[in-house]
C-alpha cells in the first residue's frame, strides 16, 4: 500500500511479545492533530518482529522471530479495526528477522538470522502463504567471534524497479544480490560484495533516482554508500561515513536506514547513543552529516519515514512510538506526541 503524508496514517508495529500477547499492533497517527489512536492489533504469534505489506491487498505478513521460524499472514479491516490471520509456515531456520513482498505481490521473501538463510514463498490470491519455494544456506564467518562467528542475514530489500533482491549478512561481512524468478519463486546469486571486516551491514536503502544503495553497519556505526549494477548486479563503495559525534565514547550499535521521499536526506537510528543521524545527500548521492537528534527513548531498534514530513521512532527499551516533524532541513523535531507499546522492533505505514 502506497504511503501518504498527511491526513489520517496507518501505523503498523512488530514487537518481541509472547504469542499470548498482542504482539502486532494497529495505530492511526493523525497529522492535523499530532496525536495517536490505537486501532487493533493481532495475537497469537510469538515474536511477530518484522513485518510486511502487500501491494494490493490488504494483507500483512509478520515473521516470528524465534528458534523454530514461522512466517504468517494477516488480513485486516482498518474500518472494523480487525486482524485475522490467514495460515502461517515454517522458515526451516531459527529466527527469521526480515521479510518482504515483491513487486508483482505473488512472493514472499525473507532471513532467518540465527539459521543463516533466505527463503522464498508464494502468496495466493487471498494473501494465503504457499508451500516454501526456495531456500539458500549462507556459509562463512566474519572478525568479530561473538556477533560473527557464521552467517547471520538480517535483511532482504528488494531492489526498486528491478527484480533483484540485497541481502545484508552481518556475520559474513557481505552484501549479497540475488535475482528473484517471478514465474517459479526462485532464487539466483548474482554476486556478493565485501564489506569492511567487522562492520556488521545490517539493514539498507535505496535512492529514489540514483542506483545508489545506503548500507547501515551494526557494528561499526557506520552508513556505507555503494552504486548498484543493474546489469549484473554489482556493487562498488563510494563512501563510509559514521553515525556518531566524534566526542561520543560509549557503546552503540546501529539498527535502521531510510531516505526521506525526495532522496535529499539519509536517517540511520544509533542504539546507545539513543539517537536519530541525519545526513545531507549530495548531488552525486554521497552523505554530509548534519548531526544526530535524539529519538525520545531508549533503543531505536526500528523508525518509519513518511514522505518528506514524518518520522516515527519505535523505541524498544523504552516501549514507545515517538513522533517527529522533519523541518525544512529534514532535521526531525519532536512533536510532544507518543503511544506506548511493549518493545516495538518494526513499523510499516500503509493507506487507511
Amino acid at each position: 500500500m502506497a504511503e501518504k503524508s498527511s491526513g489520517r496514517i496507518a501505523v503498523f508495529a512488530g514487537t518481541y511479545a509472547a504469542a499470548e500477547a498482542e504482539g502486532i499492533g494497529m495505530f492511526e497517527w493523525d497529522a492535523e492533530t499530532e496525536s495517536w489512536t490505537e486501532a487493533g492489533g493481532a495475537g497469537g504469534l510469538a515474536n511477530p518482529s518484522f513485518l510486511a505489506l502487500h501491494p494490493k491487498l490488504n494483507v500483512l505478513f509478520a515473521a516470528s522471530e524465534t528458534a523454530e521460524g514461522a512466517v504468517a499472514a494477516y488480513r485486516y479491516d482498518w474500518r472494523e479495526r480487525t486482524m485475522t490471520e490467514i495460515n502461517r509456515q515454517p522458515t526451516k531456520g531459527a529466527d527469521p528477522c526480515h521479510i518482504g513482498v515483491d513487486r508483482t505481490g505473488r512472493w514472499l521473501l525473507g532471513v532467518n538470522y540465527s539459521g543463516g538463510s533466505v527463503f522464498a514463498f508464494p502468496i495466493g490470491a487471498d494473501g494465503e502463504i504457499g508451500e516454501m519455494s526456495d531456500f539458500h544456506a549462507h556459509e562463512g564467518s566474519g572478525v568479530r567471534a561473538d556477533r560473527q562467528e557464521a552467517p547471520h542475514p538480517h535483511s532482504i530489500f528488494a531492489v526498486p524497479g528491478t527484480d533483484d533482491w540485497l541481502v545484508s549478512d552481518l556475520g559474513t561481512d557481505k552484501l549479497y544480490v540475488y535475482r528473484l524468478d517471478a514465474q517459479t519463486g526462485k532464487l539466483t546469486l548474482r554476486g556478493a560484495a565485501e564489506v569492511a571486516p567487522g562492520a556488521g551491514p545490517r539493514h539498507a536503502a535505496f535512492h529514489p533516482e540514483l542506483p545508489l544503495v545506503y548500507s547501515v553497519e551494526e557494528l561499526s556505526s557506520a552508513v556505507s554508500v555503494w552504486r548498484y549494477r543493474a546489469d549484473d548486479g554489482s556493487l562498488s563503495l563510494l563512501q563510509t561515513t559514521t553515525t556518531l559525534p566524534a566526542d561520543f565514547a560509549g557503546d552503540n550499535t546501529c539498527a535502521d536506514i531510510h531516505l526521506n521521499a525526495s532522496g535529499t536526506r539519509v536517517y540511520a537510528s544509533n542504539r546507545g547513543h539513543d539517537s536519530i543521524a541525519v545526513f545531507r545527500v549530495a548531488a552525486d548521492g554521497t552523505l554530509e552529516a548534519q548531526g544526530q537528534v535524539p529519538c525520545g527513548g531508549r533503543m531505536p531498534r526500528n523508525f518509519a519515514v513518511v514522505g518528506n514530513d514524518w518520522l516515527f521512532a519505535a523505541n524498544q527499551d523504552s516501549g514507545s512510538i515517538v513522533a517527529f516533524r522533519l523541518d525544512e532541513q529534514g532535521i526531525p523535531v519532536p512533536v510532544g506526541s507518543q503511544i506506548e507499546i511493549a518493545k516495538p522492533v518494526c513499523l510499516k505505514i500503509a493507506n487507511l
